[in-house]
């Protein structure tokens, strides 16, 4: 025993400080947070705007001398780019066929009038970019988008044979749009030129109707 030490008590031991335990957990904790936090964000969905439905009910029918109308989509989607019209809210196509849906009437007792879809396709057509000074700090149109809805009306006999009275109607627009839209900004623009291609149809094709297919209605 060394001297000035008291009996029973090793003064050669070394004292250990307790762990700082608190800090560990709270780091522990708040890289939780951010894994947690981190996984939300993987996981949120941007919701797509809903828009009102087409319609044309509000609009007098056209009244055919027909037994039957008969609605044929000659025009399939290809579903692959540069054709984009089957990411439409509306796409034209459906937008036509609630257009037949509303305003046109079979009120006779054979035969039919047959509409055709010959063409409802969008376009998707890469601009090139401009790489000079103005283009680094200037929003520039990223793309065109060339749109195209066709369709004929022509009558059938009761055998089913074509008369070869018909009437059609087409309509292309074509607009460019910025590289950096949203994805709701793109749905904005993609259900305009929906609305602009069936408006013309509608206008277009109810008059060649009535001039051309005249003997037919009632």
């Amino acid at each position: 025993m060394k001297a000035g030490a008291e009996p029973g008590i090793n003064s050669d031991v070394t004292r250990q400080q307790p762990e700082t335990v608190l800090p560990v957990r709270a780091a522990a904790l708040v890289g939780a947070l951010i894994l947690v936090l981190a996984m939300a964000a993987c996981t949120t969905t941007v919701s797509r705007p809903v828009f009102k439905e087409l319609s044309f009910e509000r609009l007098p029918r056209i009244e055919f001398n027909v037994a039957r109308v008969e609605l044929v989509e000659a025009f399939q989607s290809p579903l692959r780019e540069p054709n984009i019209e089957y990411t439409f809210p509306t796409p034209p196509a459906l937008a036509f066929k609630r257009w037949v849906h509303d305003r046109l009437r079979a009120e006779g007792g054979s035969g039919a009038v047959r509409v055709t879809i010959r063409d409802a396709s969008v376009l998707r057509i890469p601009l090139a970019a401009n790489t000079d000074i103005e283009g680094l700090i200037t929003t520039e149109q990223g793309e065109r988008l060339d749109a195209t809805l066709s369709v004929l009306s022509d009558i059938m006999d009761a055998h089913g044979v074509a008369s070869g009275s018909y009437a059609s109607a087409e309509s292309q627009r074509s607009r460019t749009i910025p590289e950096d839209l949203t994805l709701n900004e793109r749905d904005l623009i993609y259900q305009e030129i929906t609305e602009a291609l069936i408006n013309d149809i509608n206008a277009t094709l109810e008059q060649n109707i009535r001039q051309y297919l005249r003997k037919h209605l009632r």
